[in-house]
């Protein structure tokens, strides 16, 4: 199948026996992975699964939209990064699933792709400089429930600053009438090949906006979702794991 970059965080077992990010566990089996897993179950039947869509946008290296697949959904992962594309078309080729599909393309563009049953996006929403308007994109094409994972703003100072550089936040502000801090992703100036390598970084803007959570939530609901509620089980212990605390960032279900 060629050469491909090296993976960066997404461990996915090959049909071969080999793993495309040896000593990390394997996506497939994290507790955040059984827990889409069941949400989805929850909304929909499972006899209908392989009519049932759903998009993973903003899907880095494929593992999410794979698991989805595996478990029989139609499943299109959508990524703008051609070095993630390539990482993505690799498993995808390697594990030959009928119901997968990748293509390159701008999160924004996610209409083109769809409708969907369910849009599913993770550690994409807080590198966008306009959260509101890509959930009202994404409110556009889903037909029943969309399942974001993302960090959020805090009124206060917050604990999850210590993992950042404290002055890469701003302060509370107003921005498409909804609070939160801008975050510096990088500089104005850097060129497009120093861009396509961040591949956690935000891609075509330099700040991007932490919606504060309450307003986040409101925005959820304002676009057309009338169910939103925080989805705990997401973490394997909720006692002796601080990841939501420390991290301000937690899944969040919104439905139709």
């Amino acid at each position: 199948m060629g050469l491909v970059p090296p993976f960066s965080q997404q461990n996915i077992a090959l049909p071969d026996g080999t793993q495309t990010l040896p000593g990390r566990p394997l996506s497939a089996d994290e507790p955040w992975m059984a827990a889409y897993l069941r949400t989805l179950a929850l909304l929909f039947d499972p006899k209908e699964r392989s009519r049932t869509s759903v998009a993973d946008v903003g899907c880095l290296e494929g593992a999410m939209a794979v698991e989805f697949a595996r478990a029989g959904y139609e499943v299109t992962g959508v990524e703008i990064r051609a070095e993630n594309v390539a990482k993505c078309e690799y498993v995808a080729n390697a594990l030959a699933l009928p119901n997968l599909r990748f293509v390159q393309d701008d999160a924004h563009n996610l209409k083109a792709h769809g409708p969907f049953d369910a849009v599913f996006c993770s550690g994409l929403l807080y590198h966008l400089d306009d959260p509101a308007a890509f959930l009202g994109e994404v409110a556009e094409t889903t037909r029943r429930a969309l399942l974001l994972e993302t960090h959020y703003s805090t009124r206060r100072r917050s604990p999850s600053w210590s993992l950042y550089k404290p002055w890469k936040f701003s302060r509370l502000v107003s921005h498409e009438g909804n609070k939160g801090r801008w975050f510096r992703e990088y500089g104005d100036n850097d060129s497009a090949e120093r861009v396509e390598k961040l591949l956690w970084s935000s891609y075509g803007n330099s700040r991007s906006f932490w919606l504060e959570k309450r307003y986040l939530i409101q925005t959820l609901r304002d676009v057309g979702f009338s169910i939103v509620y925080e989805q705990y089980d997401f973490l394997e212990n909720n006692v002796t794991d601080d990841f939501i605390e420390k991290r301000n960032r937690s899944l969040f279900v919104a439905i139709r």
